[in-house]
């Protein structure tokens, strides 16, 4: 793996703070060297902000492993970086702990920033935003197939059959509720993959 020239500079911002900081405040205190680094020359670029942002969350998780071993827990959200005594020091097998391995291991893989290009990161952000606005239509779509928050997704799935078969048109059903229906459930659907 490449060597990743902000490690020992987030390793010290993180030993000399004393609470939780953002990820955006972390960036105010890094000396970026866009060159050195291999980043476009447009700070403020999609893709800059997107290489700037790797970069972090590469230390972040290279760093989490080294903080266990030394009695220290680093929680890492975009919103909330903190490094604090672990509650079991006397254990040190234990693995770090990781909310999401595929976010580790994507942000590990040091192959994800060397093949991002403009076109990947607009991608990424398009699906980021497709998925968001399918959560915010999340809420509609249970009430739409009578269900409450927290439905599996088996549950979902017989409800939109259940009710896909009562209002099918073939059926002598509305199409327009078949229509809501179907749409409710490819929103639950997506929101779950």
């Amino acid at each position: 793996m490449q060597h990743n020239p902000l490690l020992l500079p987030i390793a010290k911002i993180l030993r000399n703070s004393p609470q939780a900081i953002s990820e955006y405040d972390l960036f105010q205190q890094l000396a970026f060297d866009d060159n050195d680094l291999k980043l476009p020359t447009d700070p403020s670029s999609d893709l800059t902000l997107f290489r700037r942002h790797f970069l972090v969350m590469n230390v972040l998780y290279q760093l989490q492993p080294v903080f266990w071993e030394e009695g220290l827990s680093l929680s890492i959200s975009a919103l909330k970086i903190e490094l604090t005594p672990r509650q079991n020091k006397v254990d040190k097998t234990l693995t770090s702990p990781s909310a999401d391995e595929g976010i580790r291991s994507y942000y590990l893989d040091w192959n994800e920033f060397l093949k991002s290009d403009q076109e990947s990161v607009d991608t990424l952000l398009d699906s980021f935003w497709q998925r968001y606005y399918k959560i915010d239509e999340a809420e509609h779509a249970l009430a739409t197939l009578g269900l409450k928050e927290g439905t599996d997704t088996n549950s979902i799935r017989r409800r939109y059959q259940q009710l896909a078969s009562q209002h099918h048109p073939d059926k002598g059903g509305d199409p327009e509720q078949f229509i809501k229906i179907r749409e409710a459930y490819e929103v639950l659907v997506c929101i779950r993959q």
